[in-house]
């Protein structure tokens, strides 16, 4: 801290009360936190993780300045469980939602998904603890509007966006929940009617309006999640007409450039504001890239060496990219191969606030990984996945990982299990089940171990249609 900016904060501080003092130096010790989680983005499709076609030049900068980890996962491979992970701390054998369990609307409610239960703890009400403002800008579908798992109801001060992760398929989508209020947009395939526009302006209007306070920001962007649709005008888009692509790639290019853009739009706002080197900035995804939306498959090598995507237990449909960036305190261009996944959030921020955290989690902060603190690091034992309809499940302890691709019951010896070593095999080309049985024992064991039952999520059991 520069000596007369040092100087302020002393005088200021000698001539308040001792609480307010207090308040003062409480305030400054606590960093903000955003969150930036892009929508079916792969672990290939940006430049500091191979990809060479879609230019992302703001996030490479971001790598560049801060750390980039190759082995970071999501909570699992489709939305809304991947997102319950973030923002419960724990993996997906027994966090509530599991599945993309969708509300039909009523005459009493709007649609939406299952919503997780009242007593959940969220990490923004853990962050509320320690004063935190909070807000969540993007994509929720973790309990539709009023229900107990509405945002609002858990732990954010703000919401704005789609509540729906159905609603979310569109970026035309005429309207976008402000708290409980619907906020009318422009016109299909027009600038005004453009949500991701919007997600934007309200992220960068929540910045410069909390920067004089702790804040926590859960930008959670549809980018480039199912229709691909990017106005016409866009220079993001446009820059990319000439090229010898598809229709469909040159927008979904264009989507994932602006993302880039608005990314670096934040950081820049950071800076401007004076506040950069006060807040972590994370920018990842929720799980694989997708083939929705008439998007070809592999056309930009989507998981750059990782088989699968979107839906698969295989690296490609859970690993994403992650990148932190923290001036001065994370040092520049560093990357870690260590192993860590959305859950971890919970206890990072926890430890950031300087707030304890709760029981129950699978948690383990990664702060002393971004301080470059590495003989502090804690690392997992093993990290757990499930997914239901279709029911799999994977887990994986050091460089070996299992794969079960149909789950019919708890017991993990009743369908087949395939056995990689990822670091002899990333591609997971070779099982090697029948060579190292009592490998494959072990982790069949963790993956028992690891599900707890559920009364929404059976494996086995077929999707549900219900009301709510």
């Amino acid at each position: 801290m520069p000596f007369k900016t040092l100087s302020i904060i002393i005088i200021i501080t000698l001539g308040l009360l001792p609480s307010q003092a207090a308040l003062l130096a409480d305030t400054i010790d606590k960093p903000n936190i955003i969150f930036i989680m892009a929508d079916d983005l792969g672990y290939g499709q940006i430049g500091a993780y191979g990809q060479s076609e879609i230019k992302t030049p703001r996030i490479d900068q971001m790598a560049m300045e801060g750390l980039l980890l190759t082995d970071y996962y999501a909570g699992t491979s489709v939305c809304a469980p991947s997102r319950c992970a973030l923002m419960t701390g724990m993996h997906v054998g027994h966090t509530y939602i599991r599945g993309n369990y969708e509300i039909k609307a009523t005459s009493d409610h709007a649609s939406g998904q299952l919503p997780i239960p009242d007593e959940t703890i969220t990490v923004a009400e853990k962050l509320k603890e320690a004063d935190y403002k909070t807000a969540c800008i993007g994509k929720w579908g973790l309990g539709y509007p009023l229900s107990e798992g509405d945002p609002i109801n858990q732990g954010f001060d703000y919401f704005y966006g789609y509540n729906c992760q159905r609603h979310a398929h569109n970026y035309y989508p005429g309207w976008l929940w402000k708290n409980h209020e619907k906020v009318e947009l422009g016109a299909r395939d027009t600038v005004e009617g453009y949500s991701h526009y919007r997600l934007t302006t309200e992220a960068r209007n929540f910045i410069t309006e909390s920067k004089d306070q702790p804040f926590f920001l859960y930008l959670a962007y549809t980018i480039p999640h199912s229709h691909i649709q990017i106005p016409a005008s866009d220079p993001n888009y446009t820059q990319y007409l000439d090229e010898d692509w598809p229709s469909v790639q040159k927008r979904l290019a264009g989507m994932i450039s602006l993302m880039d853009q608005d990314v670096g739009g934040i950081l820049d706002l950071l800076k401007d504001l004076e506040i950069d080197k006060n807040t972590l900035v994370i920018f990842t995804s929720d799980n694989g890239a997708s083939r929705s939306g008439g998007v070809i498959e592999d056309f930009f090598d989507d998981s750059g060496p990782l088989r699968g995507i979107k839906r698969d237990m295989y690296e490609g449909g859970t690993r994403v990219p992650f990148i932190a960036h923290w001036p001065t305190v994370i040092e520049p261009s560093r990357s870690s191969d260590h192993v860590g996944a959305h859950w971890d959030l919970m206890a990072t921020a926890c430890e950031m606030a300087g707030i304890e955290l709760q029981n129950g989690t699978d948690s383990i902060s990664y702060l002393p990984l971004l301080k470059g603190d590495l003989d502090k690091q804690k690392i997992h034992d093993y990290i757990y996945f499930e997914l239901h309809w279709p029911t799999r499940r994977a887990v994986r302890k050091g460089d070996w990982v299992a794969v079960q691709n149909n789950t019919s019951t708890r017991d993990p010896e009743v369908n087949p299990t395939q056995l990689y070593n990822l670091k002899e095999d990333l591609a997971q080309e070779h099982d090697r089940a029948t060579e190292y049985p009592e490998k494959l024992n072990h982790l069949r064991q963790l993956l028992e171990a690891a599900h707890a039952p559920s009364e929404h999520f059976v494996f086995g059991r077929g999707r549900p249609n219900k009301n709510k």
